[in-house]
């Protein structure tokens, strides 16, 4: 199974640090077994991740996505995968715009356009919502997704 990751949105945002997700919570995804994990995030550092994450996860390269035609590389790559791991950011609203399927990764207090109450989108059919159950649990959530993997 190849899976695709992305944990952060522009860091120049000024909310970035209340929805980014902090890249431990993924942790649970380098135990997979039986799984390719490859990066879709721009900019990654190696320090910046757990040394057991960044072990597993497939860097695509500085030129990823790089040209002045914004997510063609992005899209190409969700394409060859078989699922979108990410939270409220442009992957996973360009996963689901592709048909792609993608687990969307949820505060406990999310924004308006993810409903309330709702494990899926009516705009994008293909899409998942997993959702913190309380405050903002992201380890419990991607255990949860982790987990989910495992069985299928």
């Amino acid at each position: 199974m190849k899976i695709g990751l992305c944990w952060r949105g522009n860091v120049d945002f000024r909310v970035d640090p209340r929805r980014s997700i902090p890249p431990e919570a993924l942790t649970p995804f380098a135990s997979l077994e039986r799984v390719r994990l490859f990066c879709l995030q721009k900019g990654t550092r190696a320090d910046e991740l757990p040394p057991e994450l960044a072990r597993k996860l497939e860097n695509l390269g500085e030129e990823f996505d790089s040209g002045p035609d914004a997510f063609i590389d992005t899209a190409a790559m969700m394409m060859e995968l078989d699922l979108v791991v990410t939270w409220d950011t442009s992957i996973g609203h360009l996963a689901g715009a592709l048909g792609r399927p993608v687990w969307v990764a949820l505060r406990h207090i999310a924004e308006w356009r993810w409903l309330d109450g709702r494990l899926d989108s009516p705009w994008y059919p293909t899409m998942r919502l997993f959702r913190c159950e309380r405050g903002d649990n992201w380890g419990e959530l991607f255990a949860q997704m982790a987990d989910e993997i495992r069985i299928a």
